[in-house]
């Protein structure tokens, strides 16, 4: 009997790390661009544009550099675009592999781990935004970092979810299903 059930279901537990790295880059990846832009970036952009541009051009560098700044700033409302759609992604994962209810204790056991990894990134994210030289770029980034100082609870979240589509739209026997 356990040789008929689909084995590919703990891949889908394994999406709460894909999860978890991803909104770790991607967080870390803006403020550290934010930092650096505003930081080192912007002026020397400022001088080159102030320079180069011939007097009677119609080139406004005020506007250039907001532009360039205001894109750097639009990752901060767009994060919970990509949380969404990394939590679709644990989602269809999960629909895609069920596994036997028997499997959710190793689930558990990945959770566990997640959730220290979590920790200690939530824990990395909050050491480099809290340096003096970070913390205006976490001050712009307010909803990332709502989210990553609140990753093991997201997470968990996630795992909630993920076990209840693998767990509970299970069918009927005899009705077809995922095994």
């Amino acid at each position: 009997m356990l040789s008929k059930i689909n084995k590919r279901g703990q891949a889908d537990f394994i999406s709460l790390f894909f999860v978890l790295v991803v909104l770790f880059g991607i967080s870390l990846f803006a403020v550290i661009l934010y930092n650096a832009y505003d930081e080192n970036i912007k002026d020397n952009l400022n001088d080159a544009l102030t320079s180069s541009t011939p007097v009677d051009a119609n080139a406004n560098v005020t506007k250039v550099l907001e532009q360039t700044s205001g894109g750097i700033r639009m990752l901060n409302p767009m994060f919970p675009l990509l949380l969404v759609g990394l939590f679709g992604f644990g989602l269809i994962m999960a629909l895609m592999g069920k596994s036997h209810p028997i499997f959710l204790f190793i689930g558990i056991v990945i959770l566990a781990v997640a959730i220290i990894l979590a920790v200690v990134f939530s824990n990395t994210y909050e050491s480099i935004t809290s340096n003096a030289n970070f913390e205006n770029a976490a001050e712009e980034f307010g909803v990332m970092t709502l989210v990553m100082n609140n990753l093991p609870l997201t997470i968990f979240i996630l795992f909630c979810a993920i076990a209840a589509v693998m767990y509970g739209m299970r069918t009927q026997p005899g009705q077809g299903g995922a095994y």
